[in-house]
């Protein structure tokens, strides 16, 4: 069987950002406290709205004062930075991260100098942290993975869903900003910048297409469990969605044709059989197109294709060394293709595999024969005449 596309979560891959984010962020605080607290220089790497710099806009995120601070951005990252990486890879996830929290960072000076607050920091103005971009982390894992499920550390049996929890702490911070700004009160934390690595990570997920990857892992999961109901009905519907979001998985069509099958619904497996195999001769991929043909045809054995498709699958079944069942294929295309060139070529090529492939003079007198019989005149005729004298005479 042709091999399922690989979901975008590749759960043996190497985490190598989310570690060296981690890392980072780990070694910075020991250098800002070992060396820049006391004397307040870490403000040189710090976002000041004030006198912003580009320096302290890019270094600003890795930089973290209180454990507690840091601690708790490093704890989300590492609950739910591994999976996302896994999913979309090192480098888009680095570049979502540090995309969130560049943009997180704008955002925080934006609102300061629109609406001239402060934040009362240890100095000043001055901002440091990753919560911006770790919120760009969240707001992707949501559109990812919108069913993930969280274990409660102590209690590791207690699962629940994830999406509500990170629905209500967005609008709550969504909240908290406004009040603040309409307000002008000041709580030592970031919130418009929290907001905007949010919705980063939202639309950064959108550019992804990760949503479209979370329907389809959700779409072949509720197929899947509908089969082990024996719920047909709710399993053709949930494979046919994922069919037109994945026209060429031949896993998902074979799966939904042998679903259509348990219905009952014969001509409309014979169509989606017949649709995927035309489809994969059209885009000259004889290997697949052979596996689909072998496949299909163990499951809808009265299969029928379009003129010219069962001929070009049978000289392909030449090519792969197949003869039996090119010898069937290219004399079952006869009927399909009617009276063409294409129909006297098939019954050339059938006697020609019959007796050099299968020593079978019988058939490949059959075929000759038919083929003079139907096609006196075509450019094949000579070539089945020369072939009938070098037979064996029949018994």
């Amino acid at each position: 069987m042709a091999q399922r596309p690989a979901s975008l979560a590749r759960v043996d891959s190497p985490v190598i950002a989310t570690y060296a984010l981690i890392g980072a962020q780990v070694v910075a605080w020991l250098v800002v406290r070992q060396y820049l607290l006391a004397d307040r220089g870490w403000t040189e790497l710090a976002l000041r709205p004030g006198a912003p710099t580009q320096f302290g806009l890019i270094v600003s995120p890795f930089i973290h004062l209180h454990p507690a601070h840091l601690g708790v951005n490093l704890a989300v990252l590492w609950l739910v930075g591994a999976n996302l990486e896994r999913a979309i890879g090192a480098v888009r996830f680095l570049g979502l991260y540090l995309g969130a929290a560049w943009f997180a960072s704008l955002m925080h000076w934006a609102v300061l100098q629109c609406f001239h607050l402060e934040l009362d920091l240890s100095t000043r103005d001055a901002a440091v942290g990753s919560s911006g971009a770790v919120a760009g982390i969240l707001g992707a894992c949501l559109v990812r993975f919108p069913m993930a499920r969280l274990r409660l550390p102590l209690v590791p049996r207690i699962t629940f869903s994830a999406t509500p929890v990170l629905v209500l702490w967005s609008l709550y911070t969504l909240v908290r900003a406004i009040f603040t700004t309409m307000y002008g009160i000041s709580e030592g934390v970031g919130h418009w910048a929290h907001v905007a690595g949010f919705i980063f990570g939202l639309g950064g997920a959108q550019v992804l297409l990760l949503h479209r990857v979370a329907r389809q892992e959700y779409l072949d999961r509720a197929a899947r469990q509908a089969l082990a109901r024996e719920n047909f009905t709710v399993a053709v519907q949930a494979w046919s969605a994922l069919l037109a979001l994945r026209p060429e998985d031949l896993h998902v069509r074979h799966a939904l044709v042998r679903a259509r099958l348990a219905l009952g619904d014969a001509p409309g497996a014979q169509r989606l059989a017949r649709e995927g195999i035309e489809a994969l001769v059209k885009a000259n991929r004889r290997e697949v197109s052979l596996e689909a043909y072998r496949l299909f045809l163990g499951l809808v054995p009265e299969l029928a294709l379009g003129p010219g498709v069962r001929y070009r699958l049978g000289c392909w079944l030449i090519e792969v060394g197949d003869a039996e069942l090119a010898f069937r294929s290219l004399w079952e295309s006869v009927r399909e293709d009617g009276a063409s060139a294409g129909a006297a070529s098939a019954l050339y090529r059938a006697g020609q595999v019959a007796w050099e492939r299968l020593k079978d003079p019988a058939h490949a007198r059959e075929a000759w024969e038919y083929l003079l019989e139907r096609f006196p005149d075509s450019a094949w005729s000579d070539a089945a005449r020369d072939g009938l004298r070098g037979l064996p005479a029949a018994s």
